[in-house]
């Protein structure tokens, strides 16, 4: 049996705010199989953000274990978990999170910044990931001069440009028309396809759940299964 690409295991997480203690994720856990796509939807505010957050090691579970290829997320020290986000994990947000003042070529760039390839050498992957994506003309434009779909199509760029096990991704057709969303969707699912990947998704809004593996619904702090498509092997 396949091990788990990601796993949870009872993880809880609380915030205290104005000397109230919330309790967002109560004895979560899941997991997702390389290959695997697994959407996480729920209403806002039920804590699927919360939950990428500890997937990806940004935070740290209150209790539980959040385990990644087989390496306990608890154990690695925070230089070790940027590391793990650096080059195992891709992250994509509604925001896209580009710098405005960097051109797409640099804003990809800057994932490349610890591999130990030289300067031309990260610039030539990133030209060839943004041709790839049909950015080929784009290379010198800054955010401003894309429109949204392009700049997601960067955001994507520096999310696949380290050939990530694993790629986490939230709210990440939020900011995008249907038609830019499928277009950057297709575009994930191949790279899935062709590097046995796994991708795990959280929304709020519409999301091709259908072309989803595992469709789990996160509310009041309990994560639930809706539905699973039958896979034939």
């Amino acid at each position: 049996m396949t091990s788990p690409r990601m796993e949870c295991k009872n993880v809880v997480k609380s915030f205290e705010t104005d000397g109230q203690t919330r309790s967002v994720l109560r004895g979560v856990s899941l997991s997702v199989a390389p290959g695997e796509t697994v959407v996480i939807s729920g209403k806002s505010g039920q804590g699927k953000s919360v939950l990428l957050w500890l997937l990806s090691g940004i935070d740290r579970p209150d209790s539980g274990e959040i385990n990644f290829e087989g390496t306990n997320l608890n154990s690695l020290s925070e230089s070790a978990l940027a590391e793990l986000r650096r080059s195992r994990i891709g992250m994509m947000f509604q925001t896209f999170n580009l710098i405005p003042t960097w051109t797409a070529v640099e804003n990809v760039q800057a994932a490349l910044l610890k591999s130990g390839l030289s300067t031309s050498d990260q610039r030539a992957k990133c030209q060839a990931m943004l041709d790839r994506l049909g950015l080929s003309g784009c290379f010198k434009s800054l955010p401003s001069q894309l429109s949204v779909g392009q700049q997601q199509r960067v955001a994507l760029a520096r999310a696949l440009i380290n050939q990530p096990s694993l790629i986490i991704a939230d709210e990440p057709t939020g900011s995008v028309d249907d038609e830019t969303a499928q277009d950057a969707l297709r575009l994930v699912r191949e790279y899935i396809q062709s590097n046995s990947a796994s991708m795990i998704v959280a929304t709020h809004g519409p999301y091709p759940v259908l072309e989803s593996d595992k469709h789990l619904v996160l509310s009041d702090g309990i994560l639930t299964e809706k539905n699973q498509r039958n896979k034939h092997h």
